[in-house]
């Protein structure tokens, strides 16, 4: 049973959703701000470390393990669970197989959250921490602030009267914030550590996306496939959600259509 939750980076996309959800729940949280840390944490459970720059720049990759150690270090002292959202750049053979469950770097974001989950693992290794690494792929609902496949989709639909959409064909797995959330709320009643993807279990390519999101919405934009319509690397995404629904006892229940319509923008 949980005591009471840290939330780090309560002013971010996931974050502020989560924390809204906390609230809703009844379920007492306490916003963690690195600038002004608290002193005491004995009666905290669980620490979900959202904050993470991802505007990788010189000394980003730095800050963002900085961060994580003091994290690591407030969970370790206190016997509290970590809670670390990741990334989810898996590498694939030419039909679509996973070949390897090691996630890689394609860009400084990733590199950075590949370096934090090393850090997380080692630290459980030698002091025997409590964790829970979720790889999330493409998250998207709530307000369309965040930036992300859909909400820059959205942003076009409405600047543009043509759009010209290039890698139309690769394929993503999107995951519904509010589905997102209540993964996170079940992982307060799971006694073990892991690494589970999340996502919705299903793959859909930028073009269908983008015609859904024209039909949902009714806009009036006209929509053109240029070329290249497929890139050279992380070209396919698809979570491998088993393990999680397993464990959790939790399934995605939003698809991508119901999803786009409870969006506000």
């Amino acid at each position: 049973m949980h005591k009471s939750l840290i939330v780090s980076g309560y002013k971010g996309y996931i974050g502020s959703y989560f924390c809204k959800v906390l609230k809703k729940k009844g379920i007492r949280f306490s916003k963690f701000d690195f600038e002004n840390k608290k002193k005491r944490f004995k009666n905290f459970s669980h620490f979900f470390h959202f904050s993470f720059d991802i505007n990788i720049k010189k000394n980003s990759l730095k800050k963002n393990e900085k961060r994580l150690l003091e994290v690591l270090d407030i969970c370790k002292k206190n016997n509290i669970k970590l809670i670390f959202p990741s990334t989810c750049t898996y590498k694939y053979s030419r039909n679509n197989k996973r070949i390897s469950n090691k996630i890689f770097a394609i860009n400084k974001y990733s590199q950075s959250k590949i370096r934090c989950e090393k850090k997380i693992l080692n630290y459980s290794k030698k002091y025997n921490l409590d964790y829970f690494i979720f790889r999330v792929f493409n998250v998207y609902g709530g307000n369309n602030f965040n930036r992300g496949v859909v909400s820059d989709l959205i942003n076009k639909f409405k600047k543009y009267k043509t759009i010209n959409l290039n890698y139309s064909q690769n394929t993503r797995d999107f995951i519904n914030l509010e589905d997102l959330s209540n993964l996170f709320l079940k992982s307060l009643f799971i006694n073990k550590s892991g690494i589970f993807d999340v996502g919705s279990g299903k793959s859909i390519s930028i073009r269908k996306l983008a015609v859904s999101i024209k039909k949902v919405f009714k806009f009036n934009s006209n929509l053109i496939f240029v070329k290249p319509f497929k890139s050279s690397k992380n070209n396919y995404s698809k979570s491998n959600i088993y393990n999680t629904k397993l464990v959790f006892s939790w399934k995605p229940k939003i698809d991508l259509t119901k999803g786009l319509k409870k969006l506000s923008f």
